[in-house]
C-alpha cells in the first residue's frame, strides 16, 4: 500500500530536520487516522500530490519557521521582552519580503496549524463548536490578516453558502492564500485585497470577520479591533485569536495573559460568547509559556 502524503512528507521532515519531526509522530499518536487522511489532501492540494520541489520547500520551510519561533522565545525568556519593536521594520523585513513569506512563513505556517497540537486544537474548535454556531447568520465573512489562508479555506469548506473576502497588507500572503483557497476549488466565493482596514476603513458590513493570531503583529491592536467591531454589521459575530508569551520574528505587542485580550475586545464593543485557551510547552513558568486565546464575540444588535 502506497504510504499517505503525510507519511512521505513527514519522512523527509525526519531524514532533513530530525529535531523537528518527532512532533509529527505525536500528532499523529493524539489525532489519529482521520487527521492524517485531512493533513494529507492538505499537502496533496497546496504542494503536489507526489514527492516534488514543493515538498522540499515545505519542509524547509517549516523547519525554519520552527527555528525562527524558538530564536525568538529564548530571546524572550532572556530579556522579557519581543525582539522587533517596529512595524514598519518588520513590514520590511518579512511581510514584503518575498524570500521571509514564501520561504518560510507562509508555508511553515500553513504546516504548523495542522502539526503542532495547541494549533490544532484552536482550530479543531473553531470548525466543529463555533462554525456551527453562527452559520444561519453568515452569508458574508472577512478573514482581516489572512496568512496562509487555512481558517478562510476552513470557513468556504464548512459553510458551502458563503462568500469571503481575504483582507492583508502583503501581496505574499494574499497570493499563497488565494493559491489554497483555489487549489480546494473553493476560489468561486473568495477574493483578495490588499488594503490595511485602519488607513482605509472597509466600507460594506461584513456578517462575520475573523482576524487569527493577527493582535501580536501590531503596534497597537486596540485600534485593529475597533476596525473589525467597524467591519461588522449590527449582529454579526467575530472571531479574534492572539498569542500570548509566544515570540516569533514579526510579534511586536506582547499580551502576559488572555485577560488583556478579552479586555480589549470588550472595550471595543463586542460581547464575548467563548473563549478557548490553548498553549505549548505546559511544563515551562506560565510568564514564558507560549500560548493563544481565542474569542467569538458578537457585535449587539
Amino acid at each position: 500500500m502506497k504510504p499517505s502524503s503525510f507519511q512521505q512528507l513527514s519522512k523527509l521532515v525526519h531524514t532533513k530536520y530530525a529535531t523537528y519531526a518527532t512532533l509529527w509522530d505525536r500528532s499523529l499518536e493524539q489525532f489519529g487516522s482521520a487527521w492524517e487522511d485531512e493533513i494529507s489532501g492538505h499537502i496533496d492540494k497546496v504542494f503536489g500530490s507526489e514527492p516534488n520541489q514543493r515538498w522540499e520547500e515545505a519542509a524547509d520551510g517549516y523547519a525554519e519557521f520552527c527555528t525562527e519561533a524558538l530564536r525568538a522565545q529564548v530571546f524572550f525568556e532572556k530579556h522579557g521582552h519581543y525582539k522587533a519593536t517596529n512595524y514598519q521594520e518588520v513590514l520590511k523585513e518579512c511581510y514584503h519580503s518575498s524570500e521571509y513569506m514564501e520561504k518560510r512563513y507562509l508555508p511553515g505556517q500553513y504546516l504548523s496549524h495542522s502539526i503542532w497540537p495547541h494549533h490544532q486544537r484552536m482550530l479543531r474548535h473553531f470548525t466543529d463548536v463555533l462554525l456551527p454556531i453562527i452559520a444561519k447568520d453568515v452569508s458574508l465573512f472577512y478573514e482581516i490578516g489572512v496568512g496562509c489562508g487555512l481558517y478562510s479555506q476552513k470557513i468556504l469548506q464548512t459553510l458551502p453558502k458563503v462568500r469571503g473576502i481575504g483582507y492583508d497588507i502583503s501581496d505574499y500572503a494574499l497570493k499563497f492564500t488565494y493559491r489554497v483557497v483555489q487549489a480546494h476549488g473553493l476560489a468561486d466565493r473568495y477574493e483578495i485585497r490588499n488594503q490595511d482596514i485602519i488607513s482605509k476603513p472597509i466600507e460594506q458590513k461584513a456578517d462575520f470577520v475573523i482576524s487569527q493570531e493577527v493582535l501580536e503583529h501590531l503596534e497597537d491592536p486596540q485600534a485593529f479591533i475597533h476596525g473589525l467591531f467597524a467591519a461588522v454589521r449590527p449582529g454579526g459575530w467575530a472571531y479574534i485569536t492572539a498569542a500570548i508569551n509566544a515570540a516569533h520574528t514579526d510579534h511586536i505587542y506582547l499580551y502576559r495573559s488572555p485577560k488583556e485580550v478579552e479586555t480589549q475586545i470588550e472595550k471595543a464593543g463586542w460581547i464575548i460568547h467563548d473563549t478557548q485557551i490553548e498553549c505549548n510547552y505546559p511544563e515551562k513558568p506560565v510568564e514564558f509559556r507560549p500560548t493563544i486565546a481565542g474569542f467569538l464575540a458578537r457585535k449587539q444588535p
